[in-house]
């Protein structure tokens, strides 16, 4: 009889081991798809900051609070409604890009090799196969050069004085050829 409720009890033990193992990979997966969230939130919120860039000068964010309070206008944009935590590891600050003293992405420092390997979006090609999580980078990509070719991470900000580079042309872009061209 002892023997039998010694059996039960290593069953019921492995039992709920099994089951925490099970809530703990489903947590970590949550948080995965939470990282690929807020992740692009940032991505989004850097590159409208450098879209939004007052008379045609871009320039990119220096510190995260550029992002909620954008104060190159007369009135303060926000690019992202807040600031977000790594959900991989709350208590951590996120991992920062830079080109020069310019904030072009973020990624998060978590140790521990993600479950996601495939079905990333077309902006998340590169973390197919990814052994760690801070090999999740995620870097604004901007058009440069004339071959039009994106290069994540690569494309410097411009310095003072000098053109920006070239972007998809807005819809609002003056056609050179409009019977409007001299009108005021």
């Amino acid at each position: 009889m002892l023997i039998g409720v010694l059996i039960v009890l290593a069953l019921a033990a492995l039992g709920a081991v099994q089951t925490g193992q099970r809530l703990i990979d489903a947590r970590q997966r949550a948080n995965e798809e939470e990282l690929l969230f807020v992740g692009e939130q940032y991505r989004e919120a850097i590159q409208s900051y450098w879209r939004a860039s007052p008379r045609g000068v871009h320039s990119w964010p220096v510190q995260f609070d550029d992002l909620i309070e954008d104060r190159r206008f007369p009135e303060t944009r926000r690019h992202i409604r807040k600031l977000f935590a790594d959900p991989m590891s709350p208590q951590t600050p996120w991992g920062v890009v830079r080109q020069g003293n310019a904030l072009i992405g973020v990624y998060s420092k978590a140790s521990g090799m993600p479950f996601r390997q495939t079905g990333f979006s077309s902006l998340q090609k590169g973390f197919e196969d990814a052994q760690t999580y801070d090999a999740w980078r995620f870097v604004v990509s901007v058009r440069t050069g004339s071959s039009g070719a994106s290069r994540p991470g690569i494309s410097p900000p411009p310095s003072r004085g000098a053109p920006p580079p070239p972007f998809p042309a807005s819809p609002f872009t003056p056609n050179p050829s409009s019977p409007l061209k001299g009108a005021k």
